[in-house]
């Protein structure tokens, strides 16, 4: 990274702890380096292990942050957040890169809170970072349930689905079956089609709608079903988002509803 880039992105960061600050989040900072313990870590937790930086000393387990939300949890879970609006700025390494992670997190929210969350993130992208959104990637992670029933949640059909095989599942399931007929579908096209296959007040098409139609109020008009992710963790179950900016192609802010130990919705930029 060349120094003007450096700079920028250092200027980038402190105007995001601002922003959030005033829109009365509470700025947080918590180590780099996690020091974990065996015998505390959940499923999830040790899932990740196999994705972290990670090292033993003196029984004593350390790793290298790999994901604010995650970390967050952890920590929230045993000590009550005394503000229920939290925003945050700092390192993480993925694949043995490190960047630079702007977020936030809003525990217990309303669909309200939700979406004021990502309006505030929205003016930062715009009017800080002087870009816009292009267009997004939508879905839920409990879509899935819906689309197939529990006897075809097969091991070989969610791979064949998440790669898309058209041709396998159609050999497999049938060309009739919803998740042929979605894939089959343009992803613009998708979640209308969702609506004609299943009953229009379930709850998963309601929340997919419900963000399709607030998106569009902020004239963000380009929306892409996406029915073949997994939950990264187990308490991914609700909406969730990619949104590609139209500047910086290589930039995205991503997000979306979590329950678990704790429920909340949180959205993050990289850098």
């Amino acid at each position: 990274m060349d120094t003007k880039a450096l700079i920028n992105n250092k200027e980038y960061e402190l105007s995001f702890l601002k922003h959030f600050q005033q829109a009365d989040f509470k700025l947080v900072d918590f180590s780099f380096i996690e020091s974990l313990s065996w015998q505390s870590l959940t499923p999830d937790d040790l899932q990740q292990m196999t994705e972290r930086s990670f090292w033993q000393h003196d029984h004593h387990i350390f790793a290298l942050r790999n994901d604010f939300t995650d970390q967050l949890l952890r920590y929230y879970s045993n000590y009550q957040p005394e503000q229920q609006r939290l925003a945050y700025s700092g390192p993480i390494v993925r694949n043995n890169e490190v960047y630079t992670q702007l977020g936030i997190e809003h525990y217990n929210p309303t669909v309200t809170d939700m979406q004021n969350d990502f309006k505030t993130f929205y003016n930062f992208i715009k009017y800080t970072l002087n870009d816009d959104i292009d267009f997004v990637i939508l879905g839920h992670y409990q879509l899935i349930d819906l689309l197939l029933a529990a006897s075809e949640q097969s091991q070989t059909i969610l791979n064949l689905i998440q790669e898309r095989n058209i041709s396998e599942l159609t050999a497999q399931l049938g060309l009739a079956h919803p998740v042929v007929q979605l894939l089959t579908t343009k992803t613009t096209e998708q979640l209308d089609l969702l609506t004609q296959l299943f009953p229009h007040d379930h709850r998963t098409i309601q929340s997919l709608h419900r963000w399709e139609q607030w998106f569009k109020s902020q004239n963000i008009t380009e929306i892409h079903l996406d029915i073949t992710p997994r939950p990264p963790r187990s308490y991914y179950k609700g909406s969730f988002m990619k949104c590609h900016l139209k500047n910086n192609k290589t930039q995205r802010l991503t997000g979306g509803f979590y329950k678990g130990k704790l429920e909340g919705f949180g959205l993050g930029f990289i850098l």
